[in-house]
């Protein structure tokens, strides 16, 4: 329990420095102040490494907490309110259940998907066991270069408990990937309105495929967070022209980075917003260097280590010789059901129907660049799996929540109430599919809900 209580406190450490730089508090405080925890440590952590500090949880937490301090001092704590209206409060609840469902299957049981026994636990096992960083070891190094804020994550939870704790481990993966829902409602209320905020956050959280992926300590769900929060921050930069704000989005978009290759693919989409934010004399060159230089001090490192030692920048891990450039994948939201069931249509007709408003909406235009290239690298290059979607799909749920609040206007007062029961139905028909399959092993868990970690081990296959 004092393993878990520190990461608590880890996790919650940042707060105080996200208050001070947004000046206000709020939703997007608390994910802010979660986004720079997770960064400072894990990059305080690989700093460490790098020239030669042994890591221990001493010599991480002593540093981490001096740094985070300052942020606390005559901090006074405003938590986020409650909505006042109950249809509201009923989408809340519906999200608080499913993200409570998720993190239980996060936290109850041990690694057992192929890529977090394959890549993301060994290389925390292999840091928490030698103290220091996996060496390159030239071009035989290919997933020893993938971004490591995730396994340093591990890391500290091991270090934290004094043994591979995996249940601790993967909860602070499965936080960061059930971040995503808030980081939709703070992008959504950024680009158009409060309801386009609740509405967003309430399709994520009714996808399939974020349910089935939240809890299993990959990185893509993590990558999207900070992608998600990257977004909120261009646009502020856009409406504000602040340097503050033109520091936090290169900030996170490097923490995408720092969390998984296809944050690159970011960059470029920022810079391209970047350019035409200057063209239109929203922002200034200073601004747009501002961020590309804090984006640069936050991945780069780790990319010139890549380089320096195993001479590459970014693995060839990609089958891209496996995807399929088909109809079926172009309209993988419709044609997997399975996978995105009616959300999926929600975000074909909200890209459909966005398409027109470029021109006379900046919003529109930065959230159709922030998804549909990231599309379409995917249906040219890995649409072999559809799991890459989620790296992106929380601004494409923004995205298809504006149209659909436009059309709830349309429909008139007068027919809002039927419709609204009609619709609350149907998101509770649609929570308990997401509710049965966000926990695995059912069955077993039932029949001994208190069981061992050996046991634990034995159901998932491990044993």
């Amino acid at each position: 329990m004092i393993a878990w209580l520190s990461v608590v406190l880890t996790l919650a450490a940042g707060y105080g420095w996200a208050t001070r730089l947004l000046r206000e508090q709020g939703w997007l405080t608390v994910l802010l102040g979660l986004a720079l925890s997770v960064g400072t440590l894990t990059l305080l952590m690989f700093a460490e490494a790098l020239i030669g500090i042994q890591l221990t949880f001493l010599g991480v937490a002593l540093p981490y907490f001096a740094l985070m301090l300052p942020g606390w001092w005559h901090l006074k704590i405003r938590l986020p309110c409650l909505p006042a209206s109950w249809d509201r409060r009923f989408a809340l609840l519906i999200m608080v259940v499913i993200s409570a469902a998720i993190f239980f299957n996060g936290a109850y049981l041990p690694f057992h998907r192929d890529d977090a026994l394959g890549i993301y636990q060994p290389a925390a096992q292999a840091i928490f066991n030698t103290g220091t960083l996996v060496p390159l070891t030239g071009a035989d190094s290919l997933y020893h270069t993938y971004p490591i804020l995730i396994p340093l994550s591990y890391t500290y939870a091991y270090l934290a408990a004094g043994w591979e704790n995996e249940y601790l481990a993967n909860a602070i993966a499965t936080l960061l990937s059930l971040a995503c829902i808030p980081a939709a409602y703070v992008l959504g209320k950024q680009f158009r309105s409060e309801r386009v905020g609740w509405l967003a956050p309430l399709i994520v959280a009714l996808t399939p495929f974020f349910s089935r992926w939240a809890s299993a300590g990959y990185v893509d769900l993590p990558m999207a967070f900070f992608y998600t929060l990257a977004a909120v921050f261009a646009l502020r930069l856009w409406q504000t022209s602040s340097p503050r704000d033109a520091m936090l989005a290169g900030v996170l978009i490097g923490l995408a980075c720092w969390t998984k290759n296809a944050g690159l693919i970011g960059v470029a989409l920022l810079t391209i917003w970047f350019i035409w934010s200057v063209l239109n004399r929203r922002i200034g060159v200073q601004a747009a260097a501002v961020s590309l230089l804090a984006c640069a001090l936050v991945a780069a490192p780790w990319y010139i280590r890549n380089l320096a030692e195993a001479g590459f920048l970014v693995p060839a891990t990609a089958w891209t010789d496996q995807a399929q450039h088909t109809l079926d994948s172009a309209l993988v939201f419709m044609t997997h059901p399975q996978d995105f069931g009616l959300p999926g249509w929600l975000l074909l007709f909200g890209g459909a129907v966005a398409m027109p408003a470029t021109r006379r909406d900046p919003g529109t235009l930065f959230l159709l660049l922030w998804t549909l290239p990231f599309f379409a690298a995917w249906w040219l290059f890995v649409s072999y799996d559809p799991r890459f979607l989620l790296l992106f799909m929380p601004s494409l749920c923004v995205l298809a929540s504006e149209p659909l609040v436009r059309l709830w206007d349309w429909v008139g007062e007068a027919w809002h109430p039927r419709y609204r029961i009609v619709l609350m139905l149907l998101a509770l028909l649609l929570t308990a599919p997401i509710l049965w399959n966000a926990v695995e092993y059912k069955p077993a868990i039932l029949r001994n809900p208190l069981m061992s970690h050996e046991e634990k081990l034995a159901i998932v296959g491990r044993e």
